[in-house]
């Protein structure tokens, strides 16, 4: 995804783009099939671009402890900055982009694409209060009451129960 420079004043702009995730470098992912609503607010000044970059999509997931399918909205915002200032550039190369002196765009996929992935969670639940599956039985225990009933402890655990009693 690139972003023209040319004509772009100084000062504060904001753009608005919507892409399909493969323009953002988010190939195959089978997760994150919507397109993505990106808001950039950049700040133009002598030698450096302030992007304010601000990502909203959707995606399918199944939960990690029940395995229903869901959608959830993936929201995050993150901060590029593009310079020709050297002593910039040198303080952090995460963030920090060179941009030439006479560049006429610049290119924000592979940091569009960091946002949206880095925002997916790790763990992901349907609800943080998700019961999840019943480990003897199967059934999930959100929509309906294990039938399997107590089991009887395993008298290996007889040890550590009576700590708790």
């Amino acid at each position: 995804m690139k972003i023209s420079l040319i004509g772009l004043a100084e000062g504060l702009h904001s753009l608005h783009f919507e892409e399909e995730p493969e323009n953002c470098g988010i190939v195959a992912h089978p997760n994150l099939t919507n397109r993505i609503q990106i808001d950039v607010d950049l700040e133009r000044r002598a030698s450096r671009l302030i992007l304010r970059n601000t990502i909203n999509t959707v995606g399918r997931f199944t939960c990690d402890r029940c395995l229903t399918e869901f959608d959830r909205t993936i929201v995050d915002t993150g901060r590029v900055v593009f310079t020709s200032d050297e002593e910039l550039l040198a303080l952090s190369e995460d963030e920090v982009h060179v941009l030439e002196k006479d560049a006429r765009e610049i290119d924000v996929t592979n940091d569009i694409r960091d946002l949206v992935l880095l925002a997916v969670p790790a763990k992901i639940l349907c609800s943080e209060d998700c019961k999840g599956l019943c480990p003897h039985c199967g059934v999930n225990l959100n929509e309906e009451t294990c039938l399997c009933g107590v089991r009887p402890l395993d008298p290996r655990w007889q040890a550590l129960q009576k700590l708790f009693n």
